[in-house]
């Protein structure tokens, strides 16, 4: 065993925390036209802030063919990355939510648990609904992004999720309104979100506007700001996952896939 350096800085080493990955979330909720252009820069800025993403889409069911989080967690495939793949990826991972969703349940090992899967240092995002997503994140301090945009059907499926992850899994979500850049004005949608949840859930909603520009790739600097406090409220993933034979694919039913890409 290396002994002990002898130096004033000696003492602060037993203090130094292990630098894991970390977990953001975002709400699949239906509204593609929202949802998806706001994930996609708020993953290139942070791979511009120097962090490696895996997005694991819960939306795209694994399979023998296009494995994903659900091999990774029955150590059936790995992700280690070829030194020449991107700064960024994306895994189909609706099963493999679902098993660590009924592992966390039964008092098992859970998403906060894998943090052996992930490069340290790294940043995961969890694009899933709201009911996959509720006992992933019960009560812990991710503010999971929820967008919402113009479309007639953002206003009701926006609110239900708000709904659910405030009653159901006790977390504030971060809510972007994204508006398009040739609009003059934010629109009335975040005012009647505002109306419903203060009237219904007691809750106050404090959406952030992020103009939307068609054919931007680059993240502006609100989408920067915005991915830097998402940061801030992330959670710490660390080692610990063991594999639970009960709880395989078998033992669930299969979800339903909340949209296309």
């Amino acid at each position: 065993m290396l002994d002990r350096p002898p130096h004033q800085a000696a003492g602060l080493m037993d203090l130094a925390v292990p630098l894991t990955p970390k977990l953001l979330a975002m709400v699949s909720h239906g509204d593609e036209e929202a949802e998806l252009p706001l994930l996609l820069r708020v993953c290139a800025a942070l791979v511009g802030f120097g962090y490696a993403v895996t997005v694991l889409d819960g939306s795209v069911l694994e399979t023998p063919e296009n494995p994903g989080l659900e091999q990774i967690l029955n150590f059936h495939c790995s992700t280690a990355r070829p030194t020449d793949a991107p700064s960024w990826s994306i895994l189909p991972a609706g099963l493999g939510l679902q098993s660590l969703g009924a592992a966390g349940h039964h008092g098992g090992c859970g998403i906060a648990n894998c943090g052996s899967f992930f490069p340290p240092e790294s940043v995961v995002i969890v694009y899933a609904t709201a009911q996959s997503l509720t006992p992933l994140l019960r009560g812990s301090q991710v503010r999971p992004l929820l967008a919402m945009s113009s479309a007639k059907t953002s206003l009701l499926t926006t609110y239900l999720a708000l709904k659910r992850l405030l009653l159901k899994a006790k977390v504030e979500p971060t809510i972007v309104n994204m508006v398009d850049a040739r609009q003059a004005s934010a629109g009335p949608v975040p005012e009647s979100l505002g109306d419903c949840a203060r009237y219904f859930l007691n809750y106050e909603v404090r959406p952030l506007h992020i103009q939307a520009a068609p054919g931007e790739t680059r993240p502006s600097a609100s989408i920067e700001r915005l991915a830097l406090g998402l940061l801030e409220s992330a959670m710490p993933l660390e080692a610990g996952w063991a594999y639970a034979p009960h709880l395989t694919r078998q033992s669930f039913s299969k979800p339903r896939p909340a949209g296309r890409h």
